[in-house]
Formats: C-alpha cells, structure tokens, sequence
C-alpha cells in the first residue's frame, strides 16, 4: 500500500497494528472483551442504493483499509466510484486507516465486516483468539525488497555483502530471515536503525533501504531519482500481502456471506480496472478518496503502476485476481515461518473468491 513518506511511524508495525490496539496484551484484552460480539454476525444494514441491477439488494458493509488512502486501494475505489459494489447489490462504506486504526479488533467486534490486513496481523489474531478467515489476496507477490539507487544497485542477495542497509526495527525478524535464508551472515553487512523516512539513502548515506515496492521506489521516481530493487519474494520470501479478512461468523451467515461474496465480486471488477487503466486509480485518489492527503498525479500514477506489478501474477492470468492458490499459500505459510511465526492453511479460505469469480463472470 501506498503511505506518505512523511510520517516517522515504521511502515511494518503500522500495517501489522504495532502502534494501536493490536499490540500483544491490549490486543488480547480486546478480544476477550468483544468475544461475546464476535460469535455472531451483524444485521444487515439498511439497503443499497437502487443504482444496482438485477441483483438483490443485500445491504450494506464496511471495508477497513489497512492505511490511509492511497494508489495501493485503487482497485476498491474504482469499484466504488464505479458502482461494481452497488451492482452486485451490496452497498460499501470505504473507511480510511492510519496510525491509530487497526482493522482486527474492528473486524472481530463487527463494526466492520472486512478489513484489509497482512497474514501476520491475521494469524496474530487468530493465535489470540480471534476466528477470522483470509478469503483473497490483493498483492499476489511480497511488496518487501532492498531499494538502492540505479548508479550503484544491489540486484542480489551477495551483492549486499559489505553494504550498509537502512531497517526500521519492525522489520528485523523479516530481515534476519532474509538474511538466513539466503545465507548472508549479519557480519557480512552493516544494519542501520531507519525510520520511515529513506532520505539517507538518496543522499549516499545508506546502500540499501527495506522498503516496499509500490511505496519508497515511486516516491523516488517521481523525484527524478531512479532506483533498483531486490524483491524478497524472488529470494526464497514469497507470500501474499493486503489479504482481505472476515470473521467465520459472517461467512457462517447467509445472509452475511452474501453480502461478502458480492463485495469481492465488486473489488475483482475494481481491480480488473485498476490494472488495465491505473491512471484512472491514481485520479481517483488525488481528486477523491485521497484528496486530503496531497498527493501529486504523477506520484500516484506510479504507485498505481507499481502495485499492479504485485497484484498480477501467473496465477491470476489463468485464474482471477484477487485469486489464492495452494501453491501461493503454502509459499506464504512458509514464509511467515521462516520469521518465526506459525501458520495453518487454515486461516485461508478459498471458497468465497470461487463464488464471488462466479458472479464476475454471470455479470
């Protein structure tokens, strides 16, 4: 997803709700506390709006986004904006996150029915009691990599030997794990603390930032300043990332899992779109859903380019986007291992994207 670079917070410890609620105890304490709301679905809400087709009108939803508005949602304000949701017969709110918002305690008290997070966050919550389910994957490939300038850029794993490489502390277990998997000793290189801020690097301080690829690289792009990347999804790190959540509960629920069913047929639309036209997301994001933020067209232009790098992949050229493989989740379940974080394919449901590609196509 796409952030503002201006914000010191680590990326990784927003995205995985490090600096809100999700935090280990209070996150805990939350779920004990919401337990009891948890266990069953919300009513549907009033119903939506007339624009939809042929389509029953199946109420409304909210859709947490996992951080502020951005290129990363294009996809979902497309689909918004173009009425993909409304046709379908399922009205959506689109609710903006930051550094105060976490999607998972939100999801799992039902005062949201989706939320837009990273298997870590997820499985975090399950382990600490909540019974949520990933039903699609937005970025088909790991958006973690090694930024570097183009004049000196580092493409492989060996070439960081003897580099100093700028990591904010929310990311070390990921980068430990690259390093290991890749047989890199940590005294081959030199780890800096980073913020968010990669300033360092463009000004020769740093060799390398980790950063993500549909974020840091477009910012400096968009500067003039060009850059290479080291993809950990090309090293041994696959995984899927801004996977969409849902409590059991609501798939559980007839009336629920219709309405989830028809919000995904919406987002595969949106997405289509997105991929096919992303200057039309980066529009929408400036003149829009992201207007407050100031954002510049070029700027949101390439973090649109960039993210449709990571939601395509072969397995969505055969399939669908938003689609989840076995292949794609045993890559993620082996990844999120390798950092030392159990998972079971459990956490992932497939069934839902199968019913909601039915409605794309019958549409």
């Amino acid at each position: 997803m796409t952030h503002q670079a201006h914000h010191s917070l680590s990326r990784r410890t927003l995205l995985r709700g490090g600096a809100s609620v999700a935090a280990a105890g209070a996150f805990s304490a939350f779920l004990a506390a919401c337990s009891s709301s948890s266990s069953s679905s919300s009513a549907p809400a009033a119903a939506g709006s007339g624009s939809a087709s042929a389509a029953a009108n199946l109420g409304s939803l909210s859709l947490q986004l996992g951080w502020i508005p951005g290129a990363g949602y294009a996809g979902s304000f497309i689909a918004d904006s173009k009425g993909y949701y409304t046709r379908h017969g399922v009205k959506v709110s689109i609710l903006p996150g930051g550094p105060s918002v976490s999607g998972m305690p939100l999801l799992i008290s039902n005062k949201v029915q989706v939320a837009i997070s990273d298997p870590e966050t997820v499985n975090a919550a399950i382990k600490q009691g909540g019974d949520v389910k990933i039903i699609a994957a937005g970025y088909q490939v790991n958006p973690a990599c090694i930024m570097s300038l183009a004049s000196k850029p580092i493409t492989t794993p060996a070439g960081l030997k003897g580099k100093t490489i700028g990591v904010g502390a929310a990311d070390d277990a990921e980068w430990a794990a690259f390093l290991k998997v890749n047989n890199i000793a940590k005294t081959d290189l030199t780890t800096v603390p980073a913020s968010f801020d990669p300033s360092p690097l463009a000004a020769g301080k740093w060799d390398g930032y980790l950063a993500f690829l549909n974020n840091e690289p477009p910012q400096f792009a968009a500067k003039g300043i060009k850059t290479a990347v080291l993809r950990f999804a090309d090293f041994g790190m696959p995984s899927y990332n801004d996977v969409y959540a849902v409590t059991s509960a609501s798939l559980a629920n007839a009336t629920t899992r219709k309405q989830i069913v028809a919000f995904l047929a919406g987002e595969i639309e949106g997405w289509t779109t997105a991929v096919s036209n992303p200057a039309l997301g980066a529009q929408l994001v400036v003149s829009d859903y992201g207007k407050s933020e100031g954002y510049t067209l070029a700027g949101q232009t390439l973090a649109s380019e960039a993210t449709n790098t990571m939601s395509v992949s072969a397995d969505t050229k055969a399939n669908g986007l938003l689609h989840m493989s076995a292949a794609g989740i045993k890559g993620t379940i082996n990844t999120l291992a390798l950092t030392g974080d159990t998972a079971s394919a459990d956490i992932f449901d497939t069934s839902v994207w199968t019913e909601a590609h039915a409605l794309v196509k019958a549409s």
